[in-house]
């Protein structure tokens, strides 16, 4: 019974070598040197902006091609777009975050 710990000592068992890494406030502040604010926009405006562009523009490409691209052919499964209960907006066969470029409405087809 006496090799059971109590609660307050089972705490003690994770924080006793702990005293070296916890620091005081005035150990943890530190002057920031000119070196690190000169490397951090170094990076920012050679190397995060840029590839940000590069990102947009991959962007905006792909959604240029994807415009242009028919409608796949819908295939008809019986276990899909099984409606058993109207959506209650609009004529019920809407969902909510309808696209009428993108999604299939069963007996209608695509809208556009």
């Amino acid at each position: 019974m006496s090799k059971i710990l109590r609660v307050g000592q089972f705490g003690r068992t994770f924080t006793r070598g702990m005293a070296e890494y916890i620091k005081t406030v005035e150990q943890l502040q530190h002057p920031v040197s000119n070196d690190t604010v000169k490397i951090f926009k170094f990076l920012a405006f050679f190397v995060g902006f840029p590839l940000l562009g590069v990102a947009m523009v991959n962007c905006y490409i792909k959604i240029r091609e994807e415009n242009h691209e028919p409608p796949p052919e819908f295939i008809h499964y019986p276990y899909m777009k099984i409606m058993n209960k109207a959506f209650p907006w609009k004529d019920g066969k809407h969902s909510l975050f309808h696209n009428a470029k993108k999604n299939y409405i069963p007996g209608i087809g695509y809208e556009e």
